[in-house]
């Protein structure tokens, strides 16, 4: 989509050609354009805006919307243009301003458009407590079980972060199955890194990663912006309250997309049903990058307050499981390493709430 810069005084005086198509006639009179109301109320980079009213025409070259006096949208770059209402995409990089129509050499009232240049994430807030950590039966680095303390309550995004909101934040979007609802896969943990500050720059927070290279990323814990989870935090968001394989009702075809149920393909977010805390597919769909590095024996020696895994490594950790694998390794307590994994890895995000 193509924008350009002008105040509106000059776009009105650049414009003064008439166009016979946009002129609504009755009884002789030309009527100008009138807006009534634009949704959604809030607006976020990529959403489907409409703005309705009348007299707005059927488009053409001399049809466009200014936001602000800064940004033009002509008729031919919205998604549709009719005299009752106009619809268009949100782009990036806008701001919060007044919004006009322009009807050949009339211009409409204003309304107000709210916009908000970070991406909508919903949250869900997971309490501080404690609970079992790893398997009885599963794989030798699922154990032994051990109890763990998460001391801080935390605020973890309800769904993996989609293509959507990457780009609403990223310059690219790296996933081999395109779709704005689809998770963001084949992301690597670096990236992942960079997506979190960035996002938390973006809301005026604290970036808790301080970057020197891509393999030394020293995490400041005291920070209140955006970040992954630690393997104990995801494995206690995903638990939920529950001490079984999968959390939910038990059944994981229930609760995520997996091999036998996926078609090969990673689904929109939210499809599935949710865990007790109301965080939806952590069992299946893509797998999910952590903070930690990966250490087959870590259980043995973790923390049992706030474990953040071991200082340093050779990969980090995958949760989850995905939707070209079995169930079983989707469990909660299910620890990976991506290998050739990267083109089904995704993330989601959690903050820390501070008192």
């Amino acid at each position: 989509m193509h924008f350009l810069r002008f105040s509106l005084s000059f776009l009105l005086l650049f414009f003064t050609f008439s166009c016979k198509e946009n002129v609504i006639v009755v009884n002789n009179t030309k009527l100008p354009p009138k807006l009534t109301s634009v949704e959604p109320e809030q607006i976020y980079p990529f959403d489907l805006v409409t703005i309705f009213g009348e007299n707005l025409g059927l488009g053409g070259d001399s049809s466009f919307i200014v936001i602000d006096s800064l940004f033009i949208i002509g008729s031919k770059d919205c998604m549709k243009w009719n005299n009752s209402f106009i619809q268009f995409i949100a782009p990036k990089n806008f701001h919060n301003g007044k919004l006009y129509v322009v009807v050949g050499k009339d211009t409409s009232n204003s309304l107000n458009f709210n916009y908000y240049a970070y991406p909508k994430i919903d949250f869900v807030l997971v309490p501080s407590g404690f609970f079992s950590m790893g398997s009885k039966t599963g794989l030798g680095y699922e154990q032994p079980v051990h109890e763990v303390q998460i001391t801080n309550s935390f605020l973890i995004s309800a769904f993996e972060i989609t293509q959507k909101q990457w780009l609403s934040v990223m310059d690219t979007n790296p996933s081999a199955f395109i779709g704005e609802k689809l998770p963001v896969m084949n992301v690597d943990w670096f990236d992942a890194i960079i997506f979190c500050n960035r996002l938390s720059k973006m809301m005026n927070l604290d970036t808790c990663y301080i970057i020197e290279d891509t393999n030394k990323v020293i995490f400041d814990t005291t920070a209140n912006g955006f970040r992954l989870p630690t393997e104990a935090e995801w494995e206690y968001a995903c638990r939920a309250g529950t001490n079984g394989d999968f959390a939910g009702n038990g059944n994981p075809l229930d609760m995520g997309w997996f091999d036998v149920n996926s078609g090969m393909k990673p689904h929109p977010v939210g499809e599935k049903s949710p865990n007790s805390w109301g965080i939806f597919d952590m069992h299946g769909n893509v797998w999910e990058w952590c903070w930690d590095w990966f250490d087959p024996f870590y259980y043995e020696k973790s923390p049992k307050v706030n474990p953040r895994g071991p200082n340093n490594g050779k990969i980090r950790v995958v949760r989850g499981g995905c939707w070209q694998k079995g169930t079983t390794f989707g469990r909660s307590s299910s620890r990976q390493f991506p290998e050739d994994q990267k083109s089904n890895i995704g993330f989601r995000i959690v903050r820390t709430v501070t008192k």
